[in-house]
């Protein structure tokens, strides 16, 4: 089974490492020193695979190289990266061959994560967020923070294209996924798992999908009390998860880690939000509308 490409962006600072991180917690992480301090702190995650890359032609090669071998690589703050290369390149071109050459490493690194995936493995990546503009005359949508015409080339390859997008009606979370396409931003579900404001839960996403998504060691317990709960929560109603998951966290607390309990009762949360909008989708086809088909 090939595995997925996938693009989360946004603004700095609203939990895409987060996302992306559990995502790929028990594969290997290309970042730099410090930027994977949110799985410390929010997910509980020691130890973890890290590769550090010093610009995007090495990131590039380091997918390549590990292709197969892991379940995810996950390129953290990839924009980031290309800032980096941009120095990088300015010392040694002039200005444009400077932004020929740029051009050339973030395709390459486009390609080499397609590859990546029809030999199995998940490639994913996040970055910042870059607004609409006009690049050598052509508008180019809001997307994947990079230079030139590049949003629209990079996340062409891309399965999924997910923006972060704060929406203050989507509780209990503040930060939602889009992934439908408008004129203004890119996009794109080929899984066709997201429902409009989705919850940051890329993992859970892809589990629904069919992908398996392994937990890191040790946390293989995760499994069991996200089924079971996911489950109670869809029986009884999604109004409910406030009162199912504070009362199975009780007996939880007192056997494992905070932030590893947060993460289990988080996705059992959100696998009954995707798994209710996903049954929802069909249900919505035998609705009568003014607009028929």
């Amino acid at each position: 089974m090939n595995g997925v490409f996938v693009t989360v962006y946004g603004p700095a600072k609203t939990g895409k490492s987060v996302c992306t991180g559990a995502a790929g917690a028990s594969g290997l992480f290309i970042a730099q020193a410090g930027g994977l301090l949110p799985l410390k702190n929010f997910l509980g995650l020691d130890g973890v695979k890290v590769a550090e890359a010093p610009s995007i032609s090495h990131a590039a090669a380091i997918v390549e190289a590990e292709a197969g071998k892991h379940a995810t690589i996950v390129m953290d703050d990839f924009s980031i990266l290309v800032e980096q290369t941009i120095a990088q390149l300015e010392q040694v071109h002039s200005f444009g061959e400077m932004w020929r050459a740029l051009r050339h490493q973030v395709l390459k690194m486009r390609d080499a994560a397609r590859i990546a995936t029809e030999k199995g493995t998940h490639v994913i990546f996040n970055c910042h967020e870059s607004p609409p503009k006009t690049s050598s005359g052509k508008f180019v949508r809001g997307g994947p923070a990079l230079p030139g015409q590049l949003p629209e080339q990079f996340s062409a390859f891309s399965d999924v294209v997910a923006r972060v997008v704060y929406e203050e009606t989507a509780k209990p979370w503040s930060f939602v996924l889009h992934t439908v396409s408008d004129a203004q931003y890119i996009a794109g579900d080929r899984l066709s798992v997201f429902p409009a404001n989705a919850p940051m839960n890329l993992a859970e996403a892809m589990r629904l999908a069919g992908y398996d998504i392994p937990r890191p060691k040790d946390l293989e317990w995760q499994n069991s009390v996200v089924e079971k709960l996911s489950k109670a929560i869809l029986e009884s109603g999604i109004e409910t998860w406030r009162d199912i998951l504070q009362k199975a966290s009780l007996p939880l607390r007192k056997k494992y880690p905070i932030p590893h309990v947060r993460w289990a009762l988080q996705d059992a949360l959100h696998r009954a939000v995707l798994t209710n909008a996903r049954e929802n989708m069909i249900d919505e086809l035998f609705i009568e509308s003014n607009g028929g088909w």
